[in-house]
């Protein structure tokens, strides 16, 4: 079996405990303003252009079969509606102007990476994370990657989102020692403008999976003059707050790294957001406090 994936991270310290080897696949069921993955959205492979790396040596137009790939008087031209996403260009740029987001991979392939800091998962009480984009997007391709890691005897963790059918994730529960879940915005209206939906699914998801006795992070990207205020990370806390199996309530800052990734995609940025600063964290995770014990402003 063959699933489509953006990266491996390997000695990732922030995506569950221990050292992971943290997976990222290719694919997205929500559309978040500011998402700082913007080549982990759609579910095919796409090339990344950064055309001030570019050296000029003129390799990518002699790969490329579609004609994507220009020299303009020594400047880099891209014509990405001719692009077939197969990646050669990429393959054959040794200066980072052309980067492949998306890769197909077979579960031995991916198991082969996940095994090689194995030690590492033993001695630090780490393991394997399977991240995204939406990681149950691609449901039997992360199925079969979780039995193979359960095979090994290697700590599992899902990042999601949890916007799709309940289903989807209760199936997995078995082979899963840790999720980790994002609830972003707490009121509808909000949750619609700024991800596409208004998050009826992913909090009936959440609660189901709080009453499921599975370990539990719940997290919340703390974005600039969206849901930075006291009442928005409120009431997400109150919604949390009685999940038995709730290890803690993290709050993560926004940053601009998705700024520069949209460009070289060739997307606009539609906002503008700001970073809460580190004061302005501590604070929403008093409020929070009031309702979870352990919190965890990022």
């Amino acid at each position: 079996m063959k699933g489509l994936v953006l990266n491996i991270q390997r000695f990732s310290t922030h995506d569950g405990p221990g050292v992971r080897t943290t997976v990222f696949l290719k694919g997205c069921t929500n559309s978040c303003a500011w998402c700082h993955n913007p080549e982990s959205i759609r579910p095919r492979p796409e090339v990344q252009i950064y055309p001030e790396r570019c050296l000029g040596c003129g390799r990518c137009i002699e790969v490329c079969q579609a004609g994507a790939h220009q020299l303009v008087e020594g400047a880099k031209g891209y014509h990405r509606e001719r692009c077939q996403h197969c990646g050669r260009c990429a393959e054959e740029c040794f200066s980072g102007a052309l980067v492949a987001a998306g890769r197909s991979l077979e579960v031995e392939e991916v198991m082969a990476q996940i095994l090689e800091d194995a030690p590492y998962y033993r001695h630090s009480q780490g393991g394997a994370t399977f991240s995204g984009g939406e990681p149950l997007m691609q449901q039997e391709f992360l199925r079969e990657l979780l039995r193979a890691c359960r095979d090994q005897g290697i700590h599992t963790a899902v990042e999601t989102a949890g916007n799709y059918p309940w289903p989807f994730l209760a199936e997995l529960l078995p082979s899963i020692d840790l999720v980790m879940y994002d609830l972003k915005i707490a009121d509808p209206g909000k949750h619609r403008r700024y991800i596409g939906n208004d998050g009826e699914r992913i909090r009936a998801n959440l609660q189901l999976l709080g009453a499921a006795g599975k370990p539990l992070i719940v997290r919340t990207p703390v974005i600039g003059g969206v849901n930075d205020t006291p009442e928005e990370i409120g009431s997400i806390a109150r919604f949390i707050a009685d999940f038995p199996e709730l290890l803690y309530y993290e709050l993560l800052p926004y940053h601009t790294l998705g700024q520069a990734k949209l460009q070289s995609l060739g997307l606009e940025e539609e906002e503008r957001f700001t970073t809460p600063s580190k004061e302005h964290l501590h604070e929403l995770a008093e409020v929070a406090r009031q309702f979870v014990g352990q919190v965890r402003p990022n």
